[in-house]
């Protein structure tokens, strides 16, 4: 995968990237004001880190968790993929239980990446399942984060209690997730 350099002095650019257009936008607006890191910083990292990311999120309906405002500011949750859209944002249809059909988008390559963070994505939330078996999730994720009456030291006890409850299930299985939290 060639580097991709997004650009530092520019507010809006068109970005060819793999042979589609990005548009990319508000790249100098502050997203961490304590660390003076902007939204083309955060766009930056990710085209950075996307060929060992990618593999994780392809085929994955991704519901969207929109920071308009930077990191410090409001977030909403949005699944629909908006329109417009490039053509070329694959989506994934997933049958809501109010009987409704939700075209949740996908990202398929560091385009399609880019595209998302520029909405102001700032984490990536992908199903565990793969879109052509939804109801059926391929991995586990535990998510352990320091909060208020939660310290660091006690994300540490229990990650190492989830560690150990892994380690006593069946080999094939408890094995096989060690081997992604050592990664």
């Amino acid at each position: 995968m060639s580097s991709l350099t997004i650009p530092r002095d520019a507010d809006h650019v068109a970005l060819t990237v793999d042979r589609k257009e990005v548009r990319l936008t508000n790249l100098r607006k502050v997203f961490w004001p304590s660390l003076g890191l902007t939204k083309g910083d955060l766009l930056q990292y990710y085209a950075d880190v996307a060929g060992v990311l990618l593999p994780h999120l392809r085929d994955r309906a991704m519901v969207m968790k929109r920071y308009p405002n930077g990191a410090t500011g409001s977030f909403f949750f949005m699944k629909r993929a908006p329109m417009p859209r490039p053509a070329w944002i694959e989506t994934c249809s997933i049958g809501h239980g109010s009987g409704n059909i939700i075209d949740f988008p996908m990202i398929q390559d560091r385009a399609a990446l880019l595209w998302v963070v520029n909405l102001g994505c700032i984490d990536l939330n992908q199903w565990y399942a793969t879109c052509d078996d939804t109801d059926r999730p391929d991995y586990v994720h535990f998510d352990l984060d320091p909060v208020p009456g939660a310290t660091f030291e006690k994300v540490v006890e229990a990650s190492l209690l989830v560690r150990t409850a892994l380690e006593s299930q069946d080999k094939s299985t408890g094995l096989k997730i060690l081997k992604h939290l050592d990664a």
